[in-house]
């Protein structure tokens, strides 16, 4: 059974990160049910593309303003207390959207500042996050925690809003607010148990500016031509991801005709498909994310968006979505691992702050692009070019494969 399990028993042998990964995994599912259940809604209120894109953004502005500011905070003082607070925070901002739809009260408007709330907040959360495992796992078991971790994580990018379509379908969007709070108090119950292990070395104050610390991030991140390549197929494959479930309430509306039923389906679909590879990374551990499957399942994910455009009905659909969460979750997961293994802990922060703004950024402007597009050309064209531009950037970064793998050798 250990053999069969891999780097699944290393990662959970460890007190900590068993503590941890019950509340991770809640609150990282939790929060992607909220995202789906802010843009059902801002797509009930307004039947608009244009609405979709303008709260996606108004999530993401505080993200480009504020965390590089984030990274340097989380490699300078403590990433558990960063985390703490944050969470309390984004605990009382999923509260009132709650409350909110529960009285009948929640408007666009509401909807818009909320979600600059909700972007300023995981400004300084996410790169503290990044750096929670380092902190507390013992370092025999951090690759393994890291790949495992990085596995959860990333499933709930797909299981996530499938969950979220569910409980939309079944129990509408007040209850999806209500679960993403619970998520919050879950992980801060989970993070008050952890322990310090008795070789954590808490990091040094650098004595630099903040500036210099910026910038000391951004050229190790430069520097290493591994992490530099695959962030900017990141962003690449980041447009085009953000956008699909941006839009996604649009598709099964206007494309299929089935509404909430429809976008429940195709994301249930999404999220067993990223269930399967999640489970596959997590049993090989590290040795599995490794540059050349990622990018091989980069091409494959573009493809299976490709597909979904082609068609018009649900069973082909659910087939490339299925394929897509497959694809999906291998290229972000084996990223973020690859990521994880290669960075310094000192530049942790910084490099992992980097590769969110990269990925908000990224998401922000294909979702405005093709949001924009879709209101005079429809959906379907502007997300199959989207497509066949992410197999132009795969074919760049593929010709550069053996400058990647090397630089991931260690």
């Amino acid at each position: 059974m250990k053999r069969a399990l891999g780097g699944i028993v290393v990662a959970f042998a460890d007190r900590n990160f068993r503590i941890y990964s019950i509340g991770a995994i809640v609150s990282w599912q939790s929060f992607f049910i909220q995202l789906v259940a802010v843009s059902w809604t801002t797509w009930e209120l307004t039947h608009s593309t244009t609405w979709l894109a303008i709260v996606a953004i108004l999530d993401i502005a505080p993200n480009i303003i504020f965390l590089p500011l984030g990274g340097v905070l989380a490699d300078r003082y403590d990433r558990y207390r960063i985390v703490a607070i944050t969470h309390v925070l984004g605990l009382l901002q999923a509260a009132a959207l709650a409350i909110l739809a529960f009285s009948g009260h929640l408007t666009i408007m509401a909807i818009a500042i909320l979600a600059f709330l909700h972007g300023l907040i995981h400004s300084f959360s996410m790169p503290g996050l990044f750096g929670m495992l380092p902190r507390f796992v013992a370092r025999d078991r951090l690759s393994s925690a890291i790949a495992v971790s990085s596995a959860y994580t990333q499933l709930a990018i797909f299981a996530g809003p499938a969950m979220a379509g569910w409980i939309i379908l079944h129990h509408g969007v007040a209850v999806a607010f209500a679960v993403n709070a619970l998520g919050y108090a879950a992980y801060l119950g989970s993070i008050a148990f952890l322990r310090t292990p008795a070789d954590f070395i808490p990091q040094a104050p650098t004595g630099k500016s903040i500036r210099a610390d910026l910038g000391d991030g951004l050229r190790y991140i430069t520097g290493h031509h591994g992490i530099s390549a695959l962030l900017l197929l990141m962003l690449v494959g980041d447009a085009l991801s953000a956008a699909m479930y941006q839009m996604l309430p649009a598709y099964a509306d206007d494309v299929l005709g089935m509404g909430v039923d429809g976008m429940s389906a195709m994301m249930a679909a999404a999220g067993f498909g990223a269930t399967l590879s999640a489970l596959w990374l997590a049993q090989g551990g590290t040795s599995r994310a490794t540059p050349l499957r990622v990018l091989w399942a980069f091409l494959a994910f573009a493809v299976a968006v490709a597909v979904l455009m082609m068609t018009e009905s649900l069973v082909p659909a659910l087939a490339a979505m299925v394929a897509y969460g497959i694809a999906g979750e291998i290229r972000r997961t084996g990223t973020i691992s690859l990521l994880q293994i290669a960075v310094d802990d000192t530049q942790r922060g910084r490099v992992m702050s980097t590769q969110f703004l990269l990925q908000r950024i990224a998401g922000g402007i294909g979702t405005v692009l093709i949001g924009l597009a879709a209101e005079s050309e429809g959906l379907r064209m502007p997300m199959f070019v989207a497509a066949c531009l992410a197999m132009v950037a795969w074919a760049i970064a593929f010709k550069a494969r053996h400058r990647i793998i090397a630089a991931f050798k260690v």
